[in-house]
């Protein structure tokens, strides 16, 4: 049985996101080999190479996804981590500000932005980078929770404490990982 291209990419983006690269390197290039003007399939197997410390080969596949797609701001910020990666902040730097601009209300991009500038000693600039991401996640949680059928808490007999706790842990999730 054939596998859907949707399928396929699912299928990679769980294994990337769960670390097994090796599979998601494969996955993805299968997603590639199928569909070859697929710019997310490229920028996503350049996110893997560039995991499996890959660089060259990573750069030369976020490239082409650029190619084909110059408005993917996952290629650019992908290409900035392949600079910074090599130490090459300004690039890295450039990369990023180009996500941030295709996809402002990304904190990942804003995140990358403040690693950027702090690395380059522009503190000022790295502090309202981290401080836009951290705004920008809040929403998105808010967003989520308000997003959350209110009848689902009820059926579970938790109503808003299970919603507030859930936010709760979330944010000591977010805030162990900076």
């Amino acid at each position: 049985m054939s596998t859907s291209l949707e399928e396929l990419l699912a299928r990679a983006d769980r294994a990337f996101r769960q670390r097994r690269l090796e599979e998601a390197y494969r996955l993805y290039q299968e997603a590639v080999t199928r569909a070859p003007d697929l710019a997310v399939a490229r920028s996503r197997l350049g996110a893997v190479l560039a995991m499996m410390n890959r660089l060259d080969e990573a750069e030369a596949m976020l490239q082409e996804a650029l190619r084909l797609d110059p408005n993917l701001a996952a290629a650019h910020s992908n290409l900035g981590n392949v600079a910074y990666t090599r130490g090459d902040y300004r690039t890295a730097l450039e990369c990023y500000r180009k996500a941030v601009a295709l996809e402002p209300d990304n904190p990942i991009y804003h995140d990358n932005l403040h690693a950027a500038y702090k690395k380059l000693g522009q503190y000022d600039k790295a502090v309202a980078a981290y401080k836009h991401a951290r705004k920008l996640e809040r929403r998105r949680q808010r967003e989520a929770v308000a997003a959350m059928p209110e009848a689902a808490g009820r059926r579970a007999g938790c109503g808003g404490a299970a919603a507030l706790a859930a936010i709760c842990l979330f944010g000591l999730w977010l805030a162990l990982r900076g």
